[in-house]
């Protein structure tokens, strides 16, 4: 009696810290997706000559109390009025202000995130409504809706998405 006691104490036991250690890992990858986001600033296109938006470029932050972001970890999934596409930036289509390097290190980091329409999806229209979403290497997504306005008229002018 004492025997099978003591062998259900250590199951009990030894579950109980199982349990904590997959809580704890839980806990910490629920975290890092929770703090490791981007917020998104802007969004603007310059107008081509075909009143088309061949490009748009996004401007992003870490959101609070973020650690160190490395965007060209991420992918992005486009999806407008001329398909969608899932693309992986470089380090040529992301420009971090005041750093040479892809990576978001402190709150008042901002980077812009360029991305060619021609290649991926074809250009935005007037009138015509996109979502970007980002994924981190962390695997936290942030959602960008993108609409331009409805009538896009100085070839080379920027315009606010």
């Amino acid at each position: 009696m004492v025997l099978v006691a003591a062998l259900a104490a250590a199951v009990l036991l030894n579950t109980a810290g199982a349990l904590q250690a997959q809580a704890e890992a839980t806990g910490a990858e629920s975290t890092a997706q929770v703090s490791d986001n981007l917020d998104v600033y802007t969004a603007v296109g310059t107008i081509d000559e075909n009143n088309n938006i061949p490009t748009i470029e996004i401007t992003v932050g870490p959101g609070a109390g973020s650690s160190a972001i490395d965007l060209e970890e991420a992918t992005i999934n486009y999806v407008g009025s001329g398909g969608q596409a899932y693309l992986v930036l470089d380090d040529e289509d992301i420009t971090v202000d005041g750093a040479d390097g892809t990576v978001l290190e402190r709150g008042s980091d901002r980077a812009t995130l360029s991305i060619n329409l021609e290649e991926a999806a074809g250009p935005l229209e007037a009138d015509d409504d996109a979502s970007v979403t980002i994924m981190t290497g962390q695997g936290v997504q942030t959602t960008a809706t993108i609409t331009v306005p409805s009538t896009l008229e100085s070839e080379g002018s920027s315009v606010r998405l």
